[in-house]
C-alpha cells in the first residue's frame, strides 16, 4: 500500500438554482404509488423522494441526536439498472459499518434523465460535475442532508462523503466547492479530478465556466456561469480525505481536459503530485492522502474494506 500526502486547492460557486416549488419545499417527503413507506425505520433501508428526486436512507438502530451522516455517491448504474437500485446496493454494503459507528446512510439516486448518470459526455458529465437539469446535483444532495438533519434533530452540521468511480468525481468536486459541509471523505477509482489550474475551466480545473448545458428526455438547455473560488479549495486541503485506487485498475481512459495519464492509477498519482505542489505554494499542510491497493481493479466492493478503514480513521 502506497501512501502519499496531497492537497486540493480551488473551488467554484454553484450555478443559479431554480426556486423549490412552495407546495413541496426542500423538506417535503413525497411517497409515490408502489414505493416503500416514506418514513425510515430504525435498522431498515427506505426509498424516499423529495421535491427533485429520490434517495435511499438507512437509520442505525443506535440513532441519537449525536449521530453523524455518511453520504454514499454511486457510480454509473448498469445499463438496465435504475439509479435508486444502484444507490440501495451502496447502502447495503455499508450497513454493518453504519451500525458500528452510529452513522445515518444517505445515497442520492442520480438518474439519467435529470442528472445524466449513464451518459458522462452529456451536460459536462451531469452529476459527476455537480450539474442537474432542474437543480444542481450538489444542491439536491444538500437538501436531502439538511432534511434528515432537521427531521432527526441532529446536532452536527457537517457530514462524511464516499464516492466510487463517477461518484468519486462528484466527491472530489464537492469537497473543493463546499468544504464547510464536510467532516471527511473517501474517493475511490475516479477517472477525472478537478485540476488546480486556473487555465482549465470548471469542472476540469480552477478556471471560470460560462456555457449552456443541453439535456435530453426531454431536451432542456441550462445556462451555467461558474467562477471558481480559490479560498474554498484551500479550505478543502485541511479535510481528512483519502483517494483509493486499485493497482490493477489499468483500463485505458480517453484524453480528457486537464487529466494527466491514460489510466486511473496514473491519473490519481499525478493529481496527488500536482495538488501537493499547489498546496506547498500556498503554505497549506495537506490532510489528503493516496492509497494504491495491490491486486485490485475497478471494484467498489473489492475496495470496500480499504474505504471503510480510511473513513474510520477520520471518525
Amino acid at each position: 500500500m502506497l501512501w502519499l500526502l496531497v492537497i486540493l486547492i480551488g473551488a467554484c460557486n454553484s450555478a443559479s438554482l431554480p426556486p423549490i416549488p412552495p407546495e413541496t419545499g426542500p423538506n417535503a417527503v413525497i411517497t409515490h404509488p408502489g414505493e416503500p413507506a416514506a418514513e425510515p425505520i430504525l435498522g431498515q433501508t427506505r426509498l424516499i423522494s423529495d421535491a427533485y428526486g429520490k434517495y435511499q436512507c438507512y437509520l442505525p438502530s443506535t440513532l441519537t441526536s449525536g449521530s453523524d451522516i455518511l453520504v454514499l455517491v454511486h457510480g454509473t448504474p448498469d445499463e438496465q439498472e435504475k439509479a435508486d437500485t444502484t444507490a440501495r446496493y451502496y447502502v447495503e454494503n455499508w450497513i454493518e459499518f453504519s451500525e458500528e459507528h452510529d452513522l445515518i446512510l444517505i445515497a442520492p439516486a442520480f438518474d439519467q434523465i435529470n442528472f445524466s448518470s449513464k451518459d458522462g459526455q452529456q451536460a459536462l458529465g451531469g452529476y459527476r460535475s455537480l450539474f442537474g437539469r432542474h437543480v444542481g446535483a450538489d444542491q439536491f444532495m444538500l437538501n436531502i442532508v439538511q432534511d434528515v438533519q432537521h427531521r432527526y434533530g441532529l446536532t452536527g452540521g457537517r457530514f462524511y462523503l464516499y464516492g466510487h468511480s463517477a461518484g468519486g468525481q462528484f466527491v472530489a468536486r464537492f469537497i473543493v466547492t463546499h468544504p464547510e459541509h464536510v467532516k471527511g471523505a473517501v474517493i475511490t477509482a475516479a477517472a477525472i479530478y478537478p485540476q488546480p489550474d486556473p487555465d482549465i475551466a470548471w469542472p476540469y480545473g480552477l478556471g471560470p465556466l460560462d456555457t449552456t448545458l443541453v439535456w435530453h428526455n426531454p431536451e432542456v438547455a441550462t445556462p451555467v456561469t461558474i467562477t471558481p473560488n480559490r479560498a474554498t479549495w484551500l479550505e478543502a486541503t485541511t479535510l481528512p480525505v483519502t483517494v483509493i485506487v486499485g493497482l490493477n485498475d489499468l483500463e485505458h481512459q480517453p484524453d480528457r481536459t486537464g487529466q494527466k495519464g491514460n489510466n486511473r492509477v496514473v491519473i490519481a498519482r499525478n493529481w496527488v503530485r500536482d495538488m501537493n505542489a499547489f498546496a506547498a505554494e500556498h503554505g497549506v499542510e495537506s490532510r489528503l492522502r493516496l492509497w494504491l491497493i495491490p491486486k485490485l481493479g475497478h471494484s467498489s466492493y473489492g475496495l470496500l474494506p480499504h474505504s471503510q478503514a480510511a473513513l474510520s480513521s477520520s471518525l
